[in-house]
């Protein structure tokens, strides 16, 4: 099987920004309980929910493709990233796109398409929600290059990411409020060596030695030597006494706590990824 090429990366973009325009139907029915469910192809619908079902495509505008249970149900328990062995995920064929079932935070499961065009997990603002995600005015944004121009989102960290037995924690991803259905990203996938089966429709994720946490040796370190190096500068400044008044030594003394809160956290995350000592230098 071959291994998915990095170039095909803006191809699969733009056919996944068509597919979400022109395939991504969602069916939804409620059953004698009363729950909601939703499905990405008529078949996962139970035979006498059909009829209701597709009243639900013609009713409904694509913005309702919200939260989801898997057509197999629950996904299996917790796997961390270090599994070793080979994972393989059956994926559903949507047009273009590959499309599989997400399971974020251990709450909500949800259609993600797969983007190895996109940085981070991209997720619908309602899925996020459901999953607990949450978004103030406080929470960080950045610019995001899309087929329709930039756009900015907010970003956010997810506890899990799992795709069948493949599970990732402490995810990077960022809160769509246009998308319909989100994007795995390669912050999920650079942790695996990724092939395709098209004829098997079947997902192989190696798992790849050579990152942690989504990053590669010469990332993490170069995050620690910047944030290092920021320090340093400012501790330089301080210990040259030209501060020109009270006010500017104190907002830079709160600065010099800021720095030092933010490289705790980066060892934090660091831990949490078995990062190595050499590669936090």
């Amino acid at each position: 099987m071959p291994r998915l090429a990095r170039s095909l990366a803006v191809g699969l973009l733009l056919h996944v920004s068509i597919a979400i325009g022109a395939a991504a139907e969602v069916y939804r029915w409620t059953d004698a309980e009363g729950r909601e469910h939703y499905a990405g192809a008529l078949s996962q619908v139970p035979s006498e929910k059909r009829a209701e079902a597709l009243d639900s495509t013609r009713r409904e505008a694509p913005s309702r493709l919200q939260s989801f249970e898997t057509p197999a149900g629950r996904l299996s328990p917790a796997h961390v990233v270090r599994r070793t062995g080979v994972l393989r995920i059956p994926y559903e064929q949507h047009g273009n796109a590959i499309l599989v079932y997400v399971r974020l935070n251990d709450r909500v499961t949800a259609p993600f398409y797969v983007d190895t065009g996109a940085a981070d997990v991209v997720v619908p603002a309602a899925v996020a929600a459901r999953a607990g995600v949450i978004v103030s005015a406080d929470t960080p944004r950045e610019s995001y290059g899309t087929a329709n121009g930039m756009i900015r989102q907010a970003v956010v960290r997810l506890d899990a990411v799992e795709v069948g037995e493949a599970r990732v924690e402490n995810v990077r991803g960022s809160v769509s409020q246009s998308l319909p259905v989100g994007l795995l990203g390669t912050s999920f996938f650079n942790h695996f060596t990724l092939q395709i089966d098209p004829a098997a429709r079947m997902l192989t994720l190696i798992q790849n030695p050579d990152m942690r946490g989504g990053a590669s040796a010469a990332q993490w370190s170069e995050r620690f030597r910047a944030l290092r190096e920021r320090q340093a500068r400012l501790e330089a400044y301080l210990e040259d006494g030209t501060l020109t008044s009270e006010a500017r030594a104190s907002a830079l003394a709160a600065r010099r706590d800021e720095l030092a809160a933010e490289l705790e956290a980066l060892e934090d995350e660091a831990n949490r990824a078995d990062v190595p000592a050499a590669w936090r230098e």
